[in-house]
């Protein structure tokens, strides 16, 4: 792994003992699919540069305390055009803003998938701060089996500095179809 200088696509569902020499080994990914565990969480709290990512899709599969790692990495990936979330199956986090705005916010985020969506609070809050701070963004999807009318509406009012972006709503199966999840 410490030689791999370039690496284009990583996935990167269980690893038992990860550690920060392992995710920084990952640092040179354009397209990193990390499936969030347990041992995963405690290693993104170093303060490694993903410089090249532009495409992450970040899926727990397991209850853990998702945010603070995605914050993570978001604030140390630059460049990132894609973020794809996949929530499933984890519990509420409490949210701490970023005091400042990340560079993959103001200049490059076109596009935010959100599998199984749920508007919890702290999904919510995220959407807002996402919203409120993409200037380039295009496109938010959101794909979710149970998006109540108000739910809808909710996200349609949150801020968005983007005046061009679009919400669109699909229902959680469609995002088998649409990519690999």
């Amino acid at each position: 792994m410490e030689n791999m200088l370039c690496l284009d696509e990583v996935y990167i569902s269980h690893v038992p003992n990860p550690d920060g020499k392992f995710l920084s080994c990952l640092s040179s990914a354009r397209l990193l699919r990390l499936y969030l565990s347990e041992s995963m969480v405690a290693c993104c709290n170093n303060a490694i540069n993903f410089s090249r990512l532009i495409d992450l899709i970040f899926v727990t599969n397991k209850p853990v305390h998702w945010l603070e790692p995605l914050i993570f990495m978001l604030q140390n990936s630059p460049k990132l055009k894609i973020l794809t979330i996949d929530t499933h199956g984890s519990p509420a986090c409490s949210w701490n803003q970023p005091s400042t705005i990340p560079q993959y916010l103001s200049s490059h985020l076109e596009i935010v998938r959100w599998k199984r969506y749920q508007g919890k609070e702290d999904e919510k809050q995220l959407m807002t701060y996402i919203l409120a701070n993409s200037k380039c963004l295009k496109t938010v999807k959101i794909f979710s089996d149970d998006l109540q009318e108000c739910q809808i509406k909710e996200l349609e009012s949150m801020p968005r500095i983007s005046a061009s972006s679009q919400l669109l709503y699909s229902n959680a199966k469609a995002a088998k179809a649409e990519w690999d999840f």
